[in-house]
């Protein structure tokens, strides 16, 4: 009996001490970008047979994201999504509360809080891979989220997010800082596109 508590007990301290890293690792990488006043980020995004390049910037609660031939931009308020193949432009209030990168960019890789329940799933060769899932009643979107973090740079390589079977991986491939004023919507540049406003 004395044999399965103490196991017991060394299996709890060990998942604790898993969880406490998670946490340190997660606020890691929140305060590497808390600490750019903007910054830059190319990545790639696949799901299936699909593979596409995108990138955005963010500057503040703004940023300007594009993803094949779609731009997105957004002011920390309204975003507008610009379909450029269907000169389509789609403007809605922001979800302010998402994390996904190609939603709300600007808390991407803000997992801190309540939340999400942060579990360290391998930590070797210098990079550590942390699973994130939804608290129930958080509010939070439904699936899971792991995270690939270089422990060196302490900067985010890629992101796998898990929709109940759909599976959308983000390869990161550049986080620099801002180089340029943030591109800001310009309703001029759209002339003769549908604007399509779910505000």
């Amino acid at each position: 009996m004395k044999r399965w508590l103490l196991l017991a007990v060394l299996l709890c301290g060990t998942v604790r001490a898993a969880e406490n890293r998670a946490g340190e690792i997660l606020e890691r990488l929140a305060a590497g970008f808390r600490a750019m006043k903007g910054y830059e980020v190319d990545f790639t995004v696949e799901a299936g047979e699909y593979r596409t390049a995108g990138s955005y910037a963010v500057e503040g609660q703004g940023y300007f994201l594009t993803l094949g031939d779609a731009e997105v931009f957004c002011d920390g308020t309204v975003r507008y999504e610009v379909d450029n193949a269907r000169r389509e432009v789609t403007i809605a209030g922001v979800d302010s509360t998402s994390r996904n990168i190609l939603n709300n960019p600007v808390r991407a890789f803000d997992f801190l809080g309540d939340d999400y329940r942060a579990e360290l799933l391998s930590e070797t060769g210098g990079k550590a891979v942390v699973r994130l899932t939804p608290v129930e009643g958080s509010g939070a979107s439904a699936g899971t989220v792991a995270v690939t973090v270089s422990t060196a740079t302490m900067r985010p390589e890629q992101l796998d997010y898990d929709y109940d079977g759909e599976r959308i991986r983000v390869v990161v491939r550049r986080v620099a800082p801002l180089a340029g004023p943030l591109a800001r919507f310009e309703r001029s540049r759209f002339e003769g596109y549908e604007f399509i406003d779910f505000r």
